[in-house]
């Protein structure tokens, strides 16, 4: 079947970006907040390494880390489930609900006696800064939820919820030679498939 209408929309501009991955940029930037200097414990503020080179702490989309990375550090990722779907859209329509499932890793350097410790206090900072997204309204009305600036009173592409469990602690163990935790975050999301960069 040959596909109907244009292939490009006259607002993309330059290089598009997904909606998708704006939003995963907009929470890895808010986990780079997690700094000494803005009252945190844990800090995943970027540096510079030894080399002079600008080193990050948080990254969207890497599942295997080396003995070079920096710690503390997150990722995030795709849950590897499917999203479900939250409603039915009418026929006509295009955009649909869905929850967006996304896992948040932190690893940290082991505390020999305790290794466990310091992922504590790491997985506390995240879902703190976590819980600010959830609570954050939009900037005219200051009642519309606004979770990573892509709610509110957005057209289109955008996110009506963040929320997050408690996060599960482990030691150092087959998956990871480092202490770590790994904590669900779901973004409730509205997204038409036709407009995928606005």
């Amino acid at each position: 079947m040959p596909v109907q209408g244009p292939l490009t929309n006259s607002n993309y501009t330059g290089d598009p970006v997904p909606f998708k991955t704006r939003v995963l940029t907009a929470l890895t930037d808010a986990l780079e907040e997690i700094t000494p200097d803005n009252g945190y414990t844990s800090d995943l503020g970027e540096f510079t390494a030894e080399d002079g080179a600008p080193m990050r702490r948080t990254y969207r989309g890497r599942a295997f880390f080396g003995d070079n990375d920096p710690l503390p550090m997150v990722a995030v990722l795709e849950r590897p489930d499917m999203s479900d779907e939250l409603s039915e859209p009418p026929v006509e329509a295009t955009t649909g609900a869905y929850e967006w499932n996304l896992i948040v890793q932190g690893f940290v350097q082991d505390n020999k006696a305790d290794p466990t410790d310091d992922v504590y206090k790491l997985l506390a900072d995240i879902r703190f800064r976590l819980g600010h997204e959830r609570a954050r309204k939009d900037d005219e009305t200051g009642r519309l939820p606004n979770p990573l600036g892509f709610g509110g009173r957005r057209k289109g592409n955008r996110i009506e919820e963040l929320s997050f469990g408690s996060g599960i602690v482990r030691p150092a163990d087959e998956v990871s030679a480092k202490a770590y935790f790994w904590l669900g975050v779901t973004l409730k999301t509205i997204e038409d498939p036709l407009s995928p960069f606005l």
